[in-house]
C-alpha cells in the first residue's frame, strides 16, 4: 500500500524543486508529494485543508461538485465552454479510486472553483504558469492572515505537489 503523502524537506531532497518558479525556492520550507493516482491535485488541496487521510481527495471533489451544481448559473458564466468538462471532472462516483486524465484537477480552469468552494486562496507556483485564485463569494477580511492559503505546483502537467512556506502563514 502506498503512503498518502511523502514530505520533501527543503534542507534535504528537493526532488520537485524544478516544478517551481526559481524565485520561490528560497522561501519554500517543504514540498509535499502525494499519491500519483490521477487524484493528486485533489489530494494536494485535501492536504492543505488538513484532510490528508485516505479519502480527503474524495471530500474535495464532492465539495467542488456541490459548489458547481449549487451555483450553476454563476459557474456557467465564469467557465463558459469549460463548464461541462469541469463539472464532469469533479463528479466522483462513490466507488471510484483513481481518476482518468479527463478528471484531473487542472489550473487555471478549476482554480476559482477550488478557492470559492473552500474559501481559500489558491496559489499555483508552477514554473511558467504561476497564478493566484481568490474566492468569488466571500466577505473580504482585514488581513490575509485570516484566510487559509494553499500552494501547489505541477510537474510536467502530470503530477501535483503541495508547497509549504512560512510566507503563507
Amino acid at each position: 500500500m502506498r503512503r498518502a503523502s511523502r514530505r520533501t524537506q527543503s534542507g534535504s531532497n528537493m526532488a520537485y524543486s524544478h516544478c517551481l518558479e526559481p524565485d520561490w525556492l528560497p522561501h519554500v520550507d517543504a514540498i509535499i508529494d502525494v499519491v500519483s493516482d490521477g487524484n493528486c491535485g485533489y489530494r494536494c488541496i485535501a492536504s492543505g485543508l488538513g484532510l490528508a487521510d485516505v479519502d480527503g481527495w474524495r471530500i474535495v471533489r464532492r465539495r467542488m461538485y456541490d459548489e458547481i451544481i449549487g451555483y450553476e448559473y454563476l459557474w456557467r458564466e465564469v467557465l463558459g465552454s469549460s463548464f461541462e468538462p469541469v463539472k464532469n471532472a469533479v463528479h466522483c462516483p462513490e466507488k471510484q479510486e483513481g481518476a482518468s486524465f479527463k478528471e484531473w484537477l487542472t489550473l487555471p480552469d478549476m482554480g476559482l472553483l477550488v478557492s470559492t468552494a473552500f474559501n481559500v486562496i489558491l496559489v499555483n507556483l508552477s514554473h511558467g504558469s504561476a497564478s493566484t485564485f481568490l474566492p468569488l463569494r466571500s466577505t473580504p477580511t482585514s488581513s490575509l492572515h485570516n484566510r487559509l492559503i494553499i500552494a501547489m505546483a505541477n510537474e510536467r502537467n502530470i503530477h501535483w505537489v503541495r508547497v509549504s512556506s512560512m510566507i503563507f502563514l
